[in-house]
């Protein structure tokens, strides 16, 4: 397997990690902040750790549209690892959860 540079992930990145259940995430309002920590930046948002109310763990993306309203041109001026945020869950598909910072339209 190539790696490839770019932004630090903590070593939570493993060939072998299991599929996390994303079902305690599926009902959450689309309104309620959770608090969640960046755990890796990208070219095309961030990956943030967020956990449920009966504490499961998920990593979930914030596209880079949905770091703030206007544009943002690097994920890294406004995101670096390991800061706390309050995210929403915007949804869950296809055992992907997808996350925003920003307040619902």
């Amino acid at each position: 397997k190539e790696s490839y540079g770019g932004g630090g992930g903590g070593g939570s990145r493993s060939a072998s990690r299991e599929p996390v259940d994303l079902t305690p995430f599926e009902d959450m309002p689309s309104d309620k902040f959770i608090p969640g920590k960046v755990a890796r930046c990208l070219s095309f948002g961030a990956f943030v750790t967020v956990a449920s109310e009966d504490g499961t763990e998920a990593d979930g993306l914030v596209h880079i549209t949905e770091i703030r309203d206007g544009f943002v041109e690097n994920v890294e001026d406004e995101l670096s690892v390991g800061q706390e945020v309050e995210v929403r869950v915007k949804s869950v598909d296809n055992g992907k959860l997808s996350l925003s910072m920003k307040r619902e339209e």
